[in-house]
């Protein structure tokens, strides 16, 4: 059995429609494809020529999942050569309904897109908690707001996403001038910067052990090949959380990275636009120097 689910111009077949993906009487692969054809013209803009990877939960989330850096796709589904070799792209709306189709739940994007692969056009920072619930999420609101100081204070714009699972990213528009290396050594410094301000609440230390029950200021997801989440991807959790841009004003009013679901619902981005606030990864580097 296979329903169709119109996203642009094509009709992508979804097989398995009634599949619950998010447990029992959770949402359907259905449900999932449906989301991706509704979002797409919010996504889209923020995916559209990156090399993706994708998290995939055929059995759905009670199960375990698994990741396809080079899945084979249609013929309608374009892809881009990379060092390790080929990896799909999602230009269009149907791309992404075909990725729910192989209940790929959630995306993950490089942080550089075609034709500057390998140059950066963002940095992200990511707010991991020790924990969960409103006091650790509250721990990362105020660290993003320390984060945005930090970057402003290097001529950087910071624009804030829920993670839809436990913390936040900040994602910082950058000219795609240096390559992938440069743009982590900047993360990892602007990252120590953050730290640095709450040193009994806030670490940049990898190893788990080192921590000791403080938030992580993670800048490991940029690098060569380093992947993030991609916004308005939905995560493998139950009730379907969604990655989703937020305003700054947004922020504070949010008890949880999980607010948002699979029924969201909106007619403009907060990141949209963002590329037209892009600023110098050089002129960073230099500033902090």
């Amino acid at each position: 059995m296979a329903t169709g689910i119109r996203a642009g111009r094509r009709t992508v077949e979804v097989g398995r429609p009634d599949k619950e993906l998010f447990g029992a009487g959770g949402p359907t692969k259905e449900d999932l494809a449906a989301y991706y054809a509704r979002v797409a013209p919010l996504m889209l803009p923020l995916v559209r020529g990156r090399p993706v990877t994708l998290e995939r939960y055929p059995d759905g989330i009670g199960e375990e999942g698994f990741f396809v850096k080079h899945p084979s796709t249609p013929d309608w589904v374009r892809s881009v050569a990379v060092d390790s070799g080929t990896m799909m792209v999602c230009d269009d709306a149907a791309a992404l309904v075909w990725c729910a189709d192989q209940a790929a739940i959630t995306l993950h994007t490089w942080s550089s897109r075609e034709p500057d692969l390998g140059y950066p056009d963002r940095m992200v920072l990511d707010f991991d908690p020790p924990g969960e619930g409103e006091e650790a999420f509250a721990a990362c609101r105020a660290a993003a707001w320390d984060a945005r100081e930090v970057l402003e204070d290097l001529g950087l714009v910071a624009y804030v996403m829920t993670t839809g699972s436990r913390g936040l990213h900040i994602h910082a528009p950058l000219r795609p001038e240096v390559a992938d290396q440069e743009v982590r050594e900047l993360a990892r410094a602007i990252a120590d910067r953050v730290a640095r301000r709450r040193p009994d609440e806030l670490t940049t230390k990898v190893r788990k052990k080192a921590r000791a029950g403080r938030l992580f200021v993670d800048f490991l997801r940029n690098g060569r090949d380093q992947l993030a989440v991609a916004p308005y991807s939905v995560r493998a959790r139950p009730g379907a959380p969604v990655a989703t841009p937020v305003t700054w004003e947004e922020l504070d009013g949010l008890a949880s990275a999980r607010d948002f679901t699979i029924d969201l619902r909106r007619e403009a981005c907060p990141f949209a636009g963002m590329w037209r606030h892009a600023r110098s990864p050089r002129k960073a580097l230099r500033r902090l120097g």
